[in-house]
């Protein structure tokens, strides 16, 4: 039996109980803290209209898509959906009318791991809008089931054609309608994960023995580099032509965007993350709010080749502001969707 003071304490609660409870207030501290870095953002306070704009959003029809989406067509812009999944897409674009009052929201079909349905699109939209002002490069996957397919129909990993790739050529080939409707912005939404690639991009073009092209480019965290290394280079190619590009970081999201795995352990830890996310995490709203503010203040109308997170200027990683390697991965960016120099 010990004593504190006139108390007399219990050798359990001395040794079981007070750690037990430090412990507690030490994770409440700790989920504060991770609340306060994770779960907070600067909401876009822009009372900017956008009446005879045109916008499109890739993946516009869930997560933080859907809410870029809401709010722009609350703005007044034409909305145009970019979707693999036109049931999703058509229910997303019913459900922004309604809560907007605006029937100029569109959707189209859009599978950014076929290059093809790539160029289909493209052509569409170059062939039937006479203006595009903002192109959202939104769309994205995290992981792939363990079991299911792994490349794309070019032979990319699935991740990385899927993130970068397309959104590459998706660009390249509306770069065109964006010039004349300038002043004109792209977007393209990476993560802060891509601080988390250390190493610069391999371009060695493979195949691999599985034939795999570009084996070395793969995963999220290169494909979110790519993206940074993307917006860079167009800043720069794009300079006096009244487009600007940026990329941002939407903050760390309980996001659709990560598929569980088969595996049992796998979903586990899965389903307790996701719960996790649910409490100290942005909500897609949340999520949506640089991509909002880059679509729309007036602000950053002349900003270009920068890295947003909470709709301010951030860090990137120091391998995405490497010019050389941007350059070597344009380069590389044309071979993979076979167009010339």
């Amino acid at each position: 039996m010990l004593f504190f003071g006139d108390e007399e304490v219990s050798d359990g609660m001395y040794y079981i109980g007070y750690p037990l409870i430090f412990s507690g207030i030490y994770l409440l501290i700790v989920m504060f803290v991770i609340k306060i870095i994770w779960g907070t953002t600067r909401y876009c306070r822009s009372q900017a209209r956008l009446f005879g704009k045109t916008v499109i959003i890739t993946g516009g029809n869930t997560g933080i898509g859907k809410e870029t989406a809401l709010d722009l067509a609350r703005r007044g812009a034409r909305v145009i959906l970019a979707c693999r999944n036109l049931n999703k897409a058509k229910l997303a674009a019913q459900d922004i009318k309604d809560k907007t009052g605006n029937y100029n929201v569109d959707y189209q079909y859009l599978d950014l791991s076929d290059l093809t349905s790539v160029q289909k699109f493209a052509e569409h939209i170059n062939g039937s809008e006479p203006r595009l002002d903002v192109l959202i490069n939104n769309a994205g996957i995290a992981s792939v089931p363990e079991n299911g397919l792994t490349l794309t129909s070019q032979r990319f990993d699935l991740i990385f054609g899927t993130n970068y790739v397309g959104h590459f050529l998706l660009t390249y080939l509306l770069m065109d309608l964006l010039k004349i409707s300038f002043p004109s912005r792209i977007i393209n939404v990476s993560s802060f994960m891509h601080k988390m690639h250390w190493t610069p991009l391999n371009l060695d073009s493979g195949p691999n023995r599985e034939g795999m092209r570009y084996p070395d480019l793969f995963d999220y965290r290169c494909s979110k580099l790519a993206n940074i290394m993307h917006a860079r280079e167009l800043a720069k190619r794009l300079a006096g032509t009244g487009v600007t590009a940026n990329s941002l970081h939407p903050g760390v999201i309980n996001s659709e965007i990560w598929v569980p795995m088969e595996s049992k352990w796998y979903c586990l830890v899965f389903r307790l993350w996701k719960f996790i996310l649910r409490y100290l995490c942005l909500d897609n709203r949340g999520g949506a709010q640089t991509s909002i503010f880059l679509a729309v203040d007036k602000g950053v109308m002349s900003v270009s080749g920068k890295y947003f997170s909470k709709s301010v200027v951030s860090n990137e990683n120091k391998l995405a502001r490497d010019e050389v390697a941007c350059e070597r991965l344009w380069t590389a960016s044309l071979d993979m969707c076979g167009l010339s120099q």
